[in-house]
């Protein structure tokens, strides 16, 4: 047993440089990192329903939007990894209403990273606009006090391929597990799968599932695959900056619908009101084009190192005449951490 795990360090320990230029990148003396992170992260849904005409309501034409986004997170947590090889996990100090656990793999040439984020919100904005049924022009633009909240869940995989792992390293950007001392750049291709689930489908909700075209589930998956350019600039010694851009095709789209029907009781409260499962649906959008851009700041000295990095993601949908929507994340990281 510890053979084999004395074979696993070294590996761990060699992966870190090997094929690389060590005027440009080397490998701290010790091995092991601990970091401290304060987040601050906010994450926004659109969702959009169109309402045309019908037999019932031959004038109406009109299209509501619902707006939902996490207050602006403070999630504080912990890293530890070695050699690029990590785990961590935080948790919201401010509203208590989200987490994010995440968990990173890094080569010379390759990254892996995950990432598991939740939030909760009982006030999104609604926004009505068109005509009604009585053929009356409506601009509305308000929010809604829900008193079960609307639930999301986000699953964010994505890994990356360098070309020039000989003097650009990722690493020494993101996790410092290695330490870039010149300045260089790389193309870089990438993927990323992501998986969101958004529920409101409580029984008190179902005004608002009726709203919706009776949808009280929705859940995404998108798979996509870029090519893009990151860059290290070391204007002095210890300090590096990073930049990294990188447009993604979304090749693959669906949406999973789950259709209540609602029973709303004609009375002041929401509380007798209920929902009964109907049915599931998929649908498959088109191609589209998202964008996965980051920046990061980073001081070595000695033992010690500290970075601010940020990261900024963009998703879109669409399900055909029920609506279509959009997801939002950004967060900014700050982090102090000592080898050993």
């Amino acid at each position: 047993m510890l053979k084999a795990l004395t074979a696993v360090k070294n590996y761990m320990d060699s992966s870190a440089v090997r094929g690389v230029d060590s005027t440009y990148i080397i490998a701290p003396k010790r091995p092991w990192q601990l970091l401290g992170h304060y987040y601050l992260s906010e994450m926004r849904q659109n969702m959009k329903s169109y309402f045309g005409p019908t037999e019932e309501f031959p004038r109406q034409d009109f299209s509501m939007d619902l707006q939902d986004r996490s207050k602006t997170l403070q999630i504080l947590g912990v890293w530890v990894g070695y050699r690029g090889y990590g785990i961590g996990y935080s948790v919201d100090i401010g509203s208590h209403t989200g987490s994010l656990f995440t968990m990173s793999l890094t080569g010379g040439s390759y990254g892996l990273n995950l990432r598991i984020r939740t939030f909760s919100s009982k006030h999104p904005k609604l926004m009505l606009q068109g005509v009604d049924e009585d053929g009356e022009y409506i601009d509305m633009d308000g929010e809604l006090e829900l008193s079960r909240p609307i639930r999301v869940r986000s699953f964010y995989l994505d890994g990356y391929y360098l070309f020039n792992r000989k003097h650009f390293s990722y690493a020494a950007a993101y996790d410092q597990s290695v330490i870039q001392l010149r300045s260089s750049g790389s193309l870089m291709v990438g993927a990323m799968w992501q998986h969101t689930s958004i529920r409101y489908n409580d029984n008190p909700n179902a005004f608002l599932v009726e709203l919706m075209h009776d949808v009280g589930v929705m859940k995404i998956s998108q798979g996509s695959l870029g090519l893009g350019y990151a860059y290290n600039w070391v204007p002095c010694r210890g300090f590096l900056v990073n930049a990294m851009a990188m447009p993604m095709l979304t090749l693959y789209n669906t949406q999973e619908m789950e259709f209540y029907d609602a029973h709303s009781v004609d009375d002041e409260t929401t509380d007798n009101d209920y929902l009964t499962y109907r049915s599931s649906e998929t649908y498959r959008s088109k191609v589209t084009l998202s964008l996965n851009a980051r920046m990061s700041l980073t001081y070595n000295w000695r033992r010690l190192f500290m970075n601010v990095y940020g990261q900024w993601n963009r998703f879109r949908y669409n399900h055909g005449d029920k609506g279509s929507g959009w997801i939002n994340e950004w967060y900014v990281n700050t982090s102090v951490g000592v080898r050993f």
